[in-house]
């Protein structure tokens, strides 16, 4: 193995967590965050047991301070060359750092630092040290996310005012450089998705004022098309931008019969790559936040564009934590049930049982939160204070248990279900503490001989309850609450019966026809949900519905001039209407990644691609083409990609992986690794 920098895991992803969620500005002035934030141990010890053939000279590299021991003795400081004698014995670096977050590095000859190397801190278990090879020189700092930047070009720039703006064409994210001469007075930045947010002063979003200097100056990388630049003395700086963007390699592709379909595709694209940073972003104006709803869409369109596992585990830690849960992630309990569901299906699509093995302890705990946050009684979540019941921006009837939040509760002990039947890796400290890697704990003794009939048992008695109490026969559909007498009906729970298995064949088709193929149920205004609604649709088999909405709704978009997916859209609005929300007349981001979905809903559904078994091992081709006449869509399953055709009724399917089968009329046959198959 190659050198790299070393951390304890979890470390890198709290440290740049920590500085996402301190950076958001708003008009001016920070816009701290409402939930806790961890931060990253300040001491951390790296160890590995060499076997040395010759004494030789090495300098142990870390941002920090620390020493150097072996086997037990302190030999030295750390980047100072030391003599590492030749024998065998246990190296221990302890690094403190109160700025970044302890990380070593060593190149040499016999030893370098890499995940061979364990880490602990304090009473800590040791655990395999993190590591990324993009940091594999002595003068990378992992306290540096390592994104790349490319110079943007202007596709006009516009005299307004004694100012000058200037338009890139589509949304970007990056810095802004502006160089003077020092005669320019106060300089002002005025950064808009839209025109007329770059131009209004007053209510701009995203701002800088800048006094008078000469040479460059480096402005925080920010969200923006347009530019408006003025100053007090009508002199203008230059000014040149660049995009900030990780190389993330598109696997997935998508073109029809319908030109405007690709264009939904390529707008969809556009909007995912400028949120997946750091971690999966909300948007990039606003909030620039990780928020767990908005991450597992991003995690589900993730499998089916780039299919980059690095981005989900950085977020799913960044969003678990560390420490005692004392809220709900983000505040919000669903957000909380979908961590569940992320982990299930990352887990189950790319057979990464190390990282649930890293991930569980923090599964455990927040499982517990939320059970003992639970109604003693019925056992239904419920408000409690500090908590945000969401779901969704819609009128939902939220007096007493919302029968949303109980579906995504019975979801959670399903996937407790799942998860608990993996096997684990087993490590030293498993055997030395004997403990169960699933075990429960609270009013249960320390082991079940069957953990996951346990959270079946609970998913199955929830599920009972939920029928029994949400479910209107004579409305065919469930209810939003049945302790308020209203007996108010919205999309929301009924989407989730279907999508989440909670519904049974029957209770699916009263759904489709009372709810989701009804205009008097309110409709769903934002792509968030209208994802998980057009999912329902495919799920039952309307196809043909989705296909319509998806471009009438994201077509809408690019009629009004989008350049990515927007956050809300509403076809009755017009003008400046678009950029209005929360109160604010340009608070709607205009980049939003759950405007994305339809990644996602045409690489499952339309070309339905998708795994069957744990980790890829084999997956499923059962196209539908709906109103298409002519496809081809390219989705990454596995280590590999899936290419599907369709014209004039004859699908063919290519996949450089084994494992397929095609489903197609009624017909069934397997996909030979590397070999067309065509019906």
């Amino acid at each position: 193995m190659c050198a790299k920098w070393i951390w304890y895991p979890g470390d890198f992803e709290m440290y740049h967590n920590m500085l996402v969620h301190t950076r958001r500005q708003a008009y001016g002035y920070s816009f701290p965050v409402m939930w806790k934030i961890p931060r990253p141990e300040i001491t951390c010890s790296f160890s590995k047991h060499v076997s040395l053939p010759e004494d030789f000279i090495i300098t142990v590299h870390t941002r920090g301070t620390g020493c150097v021991d072996f086997d037990g003795r302190h030999i030295g400081s750390v980047n100072t060359p030391l003599r590492f004698p030749a024998g065998e014995y246990d190296v221990t670096v302890t690094v403190q750092d109160t700025e970044r977050f302890p990380a070593i590095y060593i190149n040499s000859v016999f030893l370098d630092t890499d995940t061979s190397w364990t880490a602990h801190f304090g009473g800590s278990a040791r655990r395999q040290a993190a590591a990324d090879p993009v940091f594999s020189k002595a003068s990378d700092d992992p306290s540096v996310f390592p994104f790349r930047y490319k110079e943007l070009d202007f596709v006009s720039s516009e005299p307004v005012d004694g100012g000058m703006l200037y338009d890139c064409g589509t949304e970007n994210f990056g810095p802004v450089y502006l160089d003077s001469s020092g005669d320019t007075g106060t300089i002002h930045l005025y950064y808009g998705e839209s025109r007329e947010e770059a131009l209004d002063k007053e209510f701009c979003c995203l701002r800088e004022h800048i006094p008078a200097f000469t040479g460059t100056h480096t402005c925080m990388p920010r969200a923006f098309r347009y530019l408006y630049l003025c100053t007090d003395t009508g002199v203008l700086p230059g000014l040149r931008a660049e995009l900030e963007y990780l190389p993330l390699k598109d696997k997935a592709s998508f073109v029809c019969n319908d030109e405007k379909i690709s264009r939904i595709w390529d707008l969809c694209v556009r909007t995912f790559h400028l949120n997946s940073r750091e971690f999966f972003f909300d948007g990039i104006k606003r909030d620039r936040w990780v928020w767990g709803g908005d991450a597992c869409q991003s995690f589900m369109i993730n499998r089916y564009l780039f299919k980059d596992p690095g981005l989900t585990r950085r977020t799913l830690r960044a969003l678990l934590g560390k420490g005692e849960f004392t809220q709900h992630i983000n505040t919000i309990n669903d957000y909380s049930a979908y961590m569940f569901i992320a982990v299930q299906e990352y887990v189950h699509a790319t057979g990464d049982t190390a990282f649930l093995k890293e991930i569980m302890p923090r599964l455990l705990k927040l499982y517990h939160f939320i059970v003992s946050r639970l109604d003693p009684d019925t056992g239904y979540v419920i408000a409690r204070p500090g908590d945000w019941i969401f779901i969704d921006w819609a009128d939902l009837d939220k007096d007493g248990p919302l029968c949303a939040e109980q579906i995504l509760l019975y979801r959670v002990y399903l996937a407790m279900a799942a998860l608990s039947r993996i096997p684990l890796p087993v490590d030293e400290d498993d055997i030395q503490t004997g403990k169960h890697p699933y075990a429960l704990s609270g009013a249960e003794p320390e082991e079940k001989p069957d953990i996951p009939a346990v959270y079946l048992s609970r998913a199955e008695t929830l599920k009972e309850h939920i029928i029994r109490d949400f479910w209107n026969p004579q409305a065919h559909a469930f209810i939003d609450s049945f302790t308020s007498g209203k007996h108010h009906i919205t999309r929301h729970a009924n989407i989730f019966a279907v999508i989440y298995g909670l519904a049974d064949e029957t209770m699916r088709a009263e759904i489709l026809t009372h709810v989701l193929m009804n205009d008097n149920i309110d409709p769903i205004t934002t792509p968030y949900f209208k994802m998980y609604e057009l999912m329902a649709l495919a799920e039952t088999g309307q196809i043909k519905e989705v296909q319509e909405y998806i471009r009438s709704y994201w077509g809408g978009m690019l009629d009004n001039g989008a350049s990515t997916a927007w956050e809300v859209f509403d076809p009755a609005h017009t003008g400046t209407e678009h950029y209005a929300m929360y109160g604010e007349p340009y608070g709607c981001s205009l980049c939003h990644a759950w405007g994305s979905g339809p990644i996602f809903l045409l690489g499952r559904y339309c070309a339905g691609v998708r795994e069957t078994s744990f980790a890829s091992a084999s997956f499923e081709v059962a196209p539908q083409p709906g109103i298409y006449t002519d496809f081809e869509a390219s989705v990454p399953v596995g280590k590999g990609t899936v290419t599907v055709k369709y014209h004039d009724g004859q699908i063919s399917v290519y996949a450089d992986i084994p494992g397929g089968t095609l489903k197609w009329n009624g017909q069934e046959t397997d996909i030979p690794c590397e070999q067309t198959v065509t019906l």
